[in-house]
């Protein structure tokens, strides 16, 4: 999101089970295989691809997912989220482990997926 990664590089794998078009506000919704939703607010640009599927632009992008190992309980739901205002970023979590350092740019996509798919 925005330049920062979920993970490593190629440290986790997703499997797209669905997606939904919202329109108040114009919102993308995509499910995944272990109850992650990924949350992209008025985006534009795409970029699809076998290798590659990106949104080049969103004024807010939520990635959230259930700790792996844990139950999959309200209280081990987590997020990440960030928001664009002009050219500014700014990201935000509810975890509470690490010391994650945000680093988000809009010289990078509001999302970023890579495949094969």
């Amino acid at each position: 999101m925005f330049g920062d990664i979920f993970g490593g590089r190629i440290d986790n794998i997703h499997t797209v089970t669905g997606a939904k078009a919202l329109d108040s506000p114009e919102r993308l919704v995509v499910e995944f295989d272990e109850g992650e939703t990924l949350e992209v607010w008025d985006p534009g640009k795409a970029t699809i691809g076998l290798q590659e599927f990106c949104i080049w632009t969103a004024t807010k992008v939520r990635w959230e997912w259930f700790y792996y190992g844990r139950l999959k309980i309200p209280k081990n739901r987590f997020f990440v989220e960030h928001t664009r205002a002009n050219d500014v970023v700014t990201a935000r979590t509810n975890a509470t482990w690490g010391n994650r350092i945000f680093t988000p740019t809009v010289e990078r996509p509001a999302v970023e997926l890579l495949g094969p798919f």
